[in-house]
């Protein structure tokens, strides 16, 4: 496990080994047009791609590495659950739009495949410049956004597992490479008995 800063908030990293079979899972699957990517054709239907059989010594592993997240945390609740998960697919040209994650705690994202330069750009307001005056004129990043955020750039690594918080606004560059840029994303809940100092509890079953 990597712990790394980020924007005053850790993220942690984790790297599978199998990552073979994974990427020869993910090919042979079927895509639907996303806003400026693709996305698993079942995912909006309500299934979780980390159900697939073949996916299941992958989904064993996020677990693990979520339990590791829930000790370093800290954490009262029982476990770390994974709640859904699903896939989006970046060709030549294609970029992933910027989002949060809502309905969720913690989300994760296991990079497929990609180049490294096709990165994850997370951000959050700059203090600076988050209030009523702007005496700036705002850069222009590599996307064409006006850009006055604080940014963390998280390289794309085949078999690289990153853990973050749910809230954190993040997108993905375009993707310049002829090969296609796969990600699962998977959101995680806290399960059991969360208590907060002992007293404010809530009992919670997530499935």
């Amino acid at each position: 496990m990597e712990k790394v800063e980020i924007l005053s908030f850790p993220i942690y990293r984790f790297y599978y080994d199998d990552i073979e079979n994974v990427y020869d899972t993910m090919i042979e699957l079927k895509w639907i047009k996303n806003p400026n990517n693709w996305m698993w054709k079942e995912g909006p239907e309500g299934k979780n791609i980390l159900d697939m059989p073949s996916l299941s010594r992958l989904k064993d592993w996020m677990k693990q590495c979520l339990h590791e997240v829930k000790e370093d945390l800290n954490l009262t609740c029982d476990s770390l659950e994974l709640i859904s998960s699903w896939a989006n697919l970046s060709q030549q040209g294609d970029m992933f739009h910027n989002h949060s994650h809502p309905n969720s705690w913690i989300s994760s994202n296991y990079y497929v495949s990609g180049e490294k330069e096709t990165k994850t750009i997370f951000h959050t307001p700059n203090p600076y410049f988050d209030t009523i005056i702007n005496p700036i004129t705002p850069a222009i990043d590599d996307e064409g956004r006006k850009n006055t955020n604080l940014n963390h750039v998280e390289d794309t690594v085949p078999g690289k597992y990153i853990v973050f918080p749910s809230t954190m606004w993040h997108y993905a560059m375009i993707n310049k490479d002829i090969k296609p840029r796969i990600t699962i994303a998977a959101n995680v809940f806290p399960s059991g008995n969360i208590s907060c100092e002992g007293v404010s509890r809530l009992n919670i079953t997530v499935n």
